[in-house]
């Protein structure tokens, strides 16, 4: 029959809907990753769709079919952020308490970092896990984003599964699932290219019935889960909106003329004596640049220590030229004695 995707045992007068479903979400996601295969899955949709909450149902649905309840795992499980994800990849691969744990989910961030810097992350994200996942733990490798643009090229042909999110009016999400495979037959120019489910289900009287799943519905997440998506969505996000908002707010406050308070006391406090100058910094072609360690001290912005080298460079050069003239002055009074 050509490409078979899966092949499960279906009694349409004992079993409903949704357990086929289950039936082939094993089929397709579990029973690969058990084969040792890679199974990265890109999930996108239009803004308000359901991305976020398909994404986690999936992952729910992954995990309870193995008997795992993902409302133990959702911080372990779920990346935010790309801040967060060396220690949670490294966390899931390495933790003995998460050793059967093997679905991750990397939410979109694209709304809070710069679309490059998603793109280039999002590329070494599917890099590494390919790589680690290859001889450490297979994982399943939820992403999602809004469009597959967001992704590499050299990157988009390690993908195995192609799902986008269309929510009805009035109706429950309809995840639409295709397969991504490699059209090579021109071997200077392979394209990527996708194609519709089709699989094989075994009826109780032993005969095969070819059959091509259109969509399947999706249910919202469990309330609980919900709850602690948006709390810890939310918390990720807004640190980096905070981080953001600061450097506005402090770059407005520099290109305003009105002077940093903080960053003059500190010029005043450690120029007072010139001589201990060297305490805290070293010369660098003729300027006084800042030790490393007093920045972290004084929890300086890269914005903070251009400002306090310039100033406290000025109020040496100026505290030299007062001792001069003092010293000149001395002279010129003796020699009128």
């Amino acid at each position: 029959m050509g490409f078979c995707d899966f092949v499960i045992k279906y009694n349409p007068e004992l079993e409903t809907e949704q357990q086929l479903s289950d039936k082939i979400f094993y089929s397709l996601f579990i029973k690969r990753l058990k084969a040792n295969k890679p199974t990265i899955i890109f999930l996108c949709g239009d803004s308000g769709e359901g991305k976020s909450e398909t994404a986690i149902s999936l992952q729910d649905k992954l995990l309870e079919i193995q008997g795992i309840d993902l409302l133990k795992y959702m911080d372990e499980t779920n990346i935010y952020t790309p801040f967060e994800y060396p220690t949670k990849i490294d966390k899931l691969l390495f933790d003995k308490n998460l050793k059967d744990v093997n679905i991750l989910t990397l939410h979109e961030a694209r709304e809070v970092i710069k679309a490059k810097m998603w793109h280039s992350f999002v590329t070494q994200a599917v890099a590494d896990v390919n790589a680690m996942s290859r001889s450490i733990k297979r994982l399943c490798f939820i992403i999602v984003s809004q469009f597959i643009r967001d992704i590499s090229n050299d990157i988009r042909y390690t993908l195995n599964f192609y799902c986008k999110v269309v929510r009805p009016k009035g109706k429950h999400v309809r995840l639409f699932i295709k397969i991504i495979w490699k059209d090579d037959r021109d071997i200077e120019k392979p394209r990527l290219r996708t194609r519709r489910l089709v699989g094989l289900l075994i009826m109780p009287d032993g005969s095969y019935r070819k059959f091509y799943p259109k969509y399947f519905e999706m249910k919202r997440p469990r309330r609980e889960l919900i709850d602690i998506f948006e709390k810890q969505d939310k918390e990720s996000k807004a640190k980096i909106i905070r981080q953001k908002l600061e450097k506005m707010l402090k770059k407005m406050t520099l290109e305003s003329g009105i002077e940093d308070n903080k960053i003059n006391k500190l010029v005043d406090f450690y120029g007072q004596n010139i001589d201990s100058i060297g305490l805290i910094g070293k010369k660098v072609r003729g300027k006084w640049k800042l030790n490393p360690e007093v920045r972290k001290m004084h929890d300086l912005s890269d914005d903070d220590v251009v400002i306090f080298q310039n100033l406290l460079n000025d109020k040496i050069v100026n505290g030299f030229r007062e001792k001069l003239q003092n010293t000149e002055n001395e002279d010129d009074f003796n020699g009128d004695e």
